[in-house]
Protein backbone atom coordinates (compact mmCIF):
# COMPACT_ATOMS: atom_id res chain seq x y z
CA UNK A 1 0.00 0.00 0.00
CA UNK A 2 1.34 3.17 0.86
CA UNK A 3 4.60 2.50 2.46
CA UNK A 4 6.02 -0.07 -0.24
CA UNK A 5 7.67 3.04 -2.52
CA UNK A 6 10.69 1.96 -1.42
CA UNK A 7 10.36 -1.65 -2.60
CA UNK A 8 8.89 -0.51 -5.66
CA UNK A 9 12.12 1.80 -6.36
CA UNK A 10 13.96 -1.37 -5.36
CA UNK A 11 12.16 -4.02 -7.50
CA UNK A 12 12.56 -1.12 -10.85
CA UNK A 13 16.18 -0.93 -10.30
CA UNK A 14 16.88 -4.94 -9.97
CA UNK A 15 14.72 -5.52 -12.96
CA UNK A 16 14.29 -2.27 -15.03
CA UNK A 17 12.80 -3.08 -18.20
CA UNK A 18 12.20 -6.55 -17.56
CA UNK A 19 9.71 -6.13 -14.99
CA UNK A 20 6.25 -6.19 -15.54
CA UNK A 21 3.86 -5.07 -13.00
CA UNK A 22 0.05 -5.90 -12.21
CA UNK A 23 -1.17 -3.43 -9.73
CA UNK A 24 -4.32 -3.27 -7.33
CA UNK A 25 -6.45 -0.03 -7.70
CA UNK A 26 -5.54 1.70 -3.85
CA UNK A 27 -2.41 3.94 -2.76
CA UNK A 28 0.20 2.08 -5.25
CA UNK A 29 -1.87 3.40 -8.06
CA UNK A 30 -1.75 6.88 -7.09
CA UNK A 31 1.50 7.08 -6.60
CA UNK A 32 2.87 4.54 -9.61
CA UNK A 33 0.37 6.01 -12.18
CA UNK A 34 0.62 9.83 -11.13
CA UNK A 35 3.61 12.22 -13.09
CA UNK A 36 5.68 13.80 -12.76
CA UNK A 37 6.68 12.11 -9.46
CA UNK A 38 6.73 8.14 -9.16
CA UNK A 39 9.13 5.56 -7.46
CA UNK A 40 9.71 3.35 -10.85
CA UNK A 41 12.87 4.37 -12.25
CA UNK A 42 14.35 4.02 -15.81
CA UNK A 43 17.56 2.84 -17.16
CA UNK A 44 19.56 5.03 -19.22
CA UNK A 45 18.06 4.72 -22.69
CA UNK A 46 14.72 5.74 -20.77
CA UNK A 47 13.36 1.90 -20.36
CA UNK A 48 11.81 1.31 -17.05
CA UNK A 49 9.06 -1.24 -16.27
CA UNK A 50 5.91 -2.26 -18.01
CA UNK A 51 2.99 -1.21 -15.58
CA UNK A 52 -0.66 -1.45 -15.16
CA UNK A 53 -3.31 -0.92 -13.05
CA UNK A 54 -6.17 -3.70 -12.21
CA UNK A 55 -9.65 -3.50 -10.44
CA UNK A 56 -9.19 -3.74 -7.12
CA UNK A 57 -10.65 -7.57 -6.43
CA UNK A 58 -8.95 -9.43 -9.46
CA UNK A 59 -5.10 -8.28 -9.61
CA UNK A 60 -4.33 -11.65 -8.14
CA UNK A 61 -6.03 -13.07 -11.91
CA UNK A 62 -4.87 -10.03 -13.88
CA UNK A 63 -1.48 -10.59 -12.93
CA UNK A 64 -1.00 -14.55 -13.50
CA UNK A 65 -3.01 -13.52 -17.04
CA UNK A 66 0.57 -11.56 -17.82
CA UNK A 67 2.54 -14.46 -16.37
CA UNK A 68 0.64 -16.64 -18.45
CA UNK A 69 0.59 -14.43 -21.74
CA UNK A 70 4.49 -13.39 -21.14
CA UNK A 71 5.34 -17.00 -21.43
CA UNK A 72 3.13 -18.13 -23.93
CA UNK A 73 4.39 -15.31 -26.16
CA UNK A 74 8.17 -16.05 -25.18
CA UNK A 75 7.62 -19.63 -26.29
CA UNK A 76 6.30 -19.01 -29.79
CA UNK A 77 9.51 -16.64 -30.11
CA UNK A 78 11.85 -19.65 -28.98
CA UNK A 79 9.29 -21.77 -31.29
CA UNK A 80 10.29 -19.38 -34.37
CA UNK A 81 14.01 -19.24 -33.61
CA UNK A 82 14.16 -23.14 -33.91
CA UNK A 83 12.43 -23.05 -37.27
CA UNK A 84 13.60 -20.10 -38.58
CA UNK A 85 17.29 -21.60 -37.60
CA UNK A 86 18.63 -21.77 -41.19
CA UNK A 87 17.54 -18.21 -42.06
CA UNK A 88 19.05 -17.08 -38.45
CA UNK A 89 22.37 -18.91 -38.27
CA UNK A 90 22.98 -22.26 -35.91
CA UNK A 91 25.69 -20.36 -34.06
CA UNK A 92 22.90 -17.30 -33.17
CA UNK A 93 20.19 -19.43 -33.39
CA UNK A 94 21.73 -22.09 -30.53
CA UNK A 95 22.80 -18.76 -28.67
CA UNK A 96 19.66 -17.58 -28.22
CA UNK A 97 17.99 -21.05 -27.58
CA UNK A 98 20.63 -22.17 -24.96
CA UNK A 99 20.81 -18.82 -22.94
CA UNK A 100 22.01 -18.80 -18.89
CA UNK A 101 19.40 -15.98 -17.63
CA UNK A 102 19.80 -16.87 -14.44
CA UNK A 103 22.18 -13.48 -14.08
CA UNK A 104 22.50 -10.12 -15.28
CA UNK A 105 25.82 -10.78 -17.33
CA UNK A 106 23.61 -13.78 -18.99
CA UNK A 107 20.73 -11.06 -19.44
CA UNK A 108 22.84 -8.44 -21.14
CA UNK A 109 24.27 -11.10 -23.24
CA UNK A 110 20.94 -12.04 -24.15
CA UNK A 111 19.87 -8.59 -24.96
CA UNK A 112 22.70 -8.46 -27.04
CA UNK A 113 21.97 -11.47 -29.25
CA UNK A 114 18.26 -10.33 -29.88
CA UNK A 115 19.81 -6.90 -30.75
CA UNK A 116 22.00 -9.18 -33.23
CA UNK A 117 18.68 -10.97 -34.43
CA UNK A 118 16.64 -7.76 -35.04
CA UNK A 119 19.41 -6.36 -37.26
CA UNK A 120 19.98 -9.66 -39.21
CA UNK A 121 16.18 -9.99 -39.82
CA UNK A 122 15.49 -6.43 -40.37
CA UNK A 123 16.02 -6.40 -44.07
CA UNK A 124 14.00 -9.44 -44.75
CA UNK A 125 10.22 -10.19 -45.36
CA UNK A 126 7.69 -13.38 -44.57
CA UNK A 127 5.43 -14.16 -42.15
CA UNK A 128 7.49 -16.39 -39.20
CA UNK A 129 10.13 -13.37 -39.78
CA UNK A 130 7.67 -10.74 -38.73
CA UNK A 131 6.61 -12.26 -36.02
CA UNK A 132 9.99 -12.98 -34.92
CA UNK A 133 10.69 -9.62 -35.37
CA UNK A 134 7.22 -8.33 -32.98
CA UNK A 135 7.77 -10.97 -29.78
CA UNK A 136 11.86 -11.42 -30.37
CA UNK A 137 12.65 -9.69 -26.85
CA UNK A 138 10.30 -11.83 -25.14
CA UNK A 139 13.06 -14.20 -25.71
CA UNK A 140 15.24 -12.15 -22.61
CA UNK A 141 13.46 -13.49 -19.34
CA UNK A 142 11.07 -11.07 -18.11
CA UNK A 143 9.88 -10.68 -14.05
CA UNK A 144 6.37 -10.23 -13.22
CA UNK A 145 5.48 -8.87 -9.81
CA UNK A 146 1.17 -8.15 -8.56
CA UNK A 147 1.53 -5.42 -6.36
CA UNK A 148 -1.21 -4.01 -4.10
CA UNK A 149 -1.73 -2.96 -0.91
CA UNK A 150 -3.13 -4.04 2.74
CA UNK A 151 -6.78 -3.89 1.29
CA UNK A 152 -6.69 -5.99 -1.70
CA UNK A 153 -4.94 -8.39 0.23
CA UNK A 154 -7.49 -8.33 2.67
CA UNK A 155 -5.45 -7.25 5.38
CA UNK A 156 -7.73 -4.02 6.84
CA UNK A 157 -11.51 -5.77 7.38
CA UNK A 158 -12.87 -4.21 4.26
CA UNK A 159 -14.81 -7.23 3.47
CA UNK A 160 -18.07 -8.82 4.46
CA UNK A 161 -18.12 -11.82 6.69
Amino acid sequence: GCGETPYVKLVSQLYGDRAVIANATGCSSIYGGNLPTTPWSKNRDGRGPAWSNSLFEDNAEFGLGMRLSLDKQSAYAFELVVSLRAVIGADLADALLRADQSGEVGIAAQRQRVAELKALLADRTGPRIKDLLGVADLLVKKSVWIMGGDGWAYDIGITSE
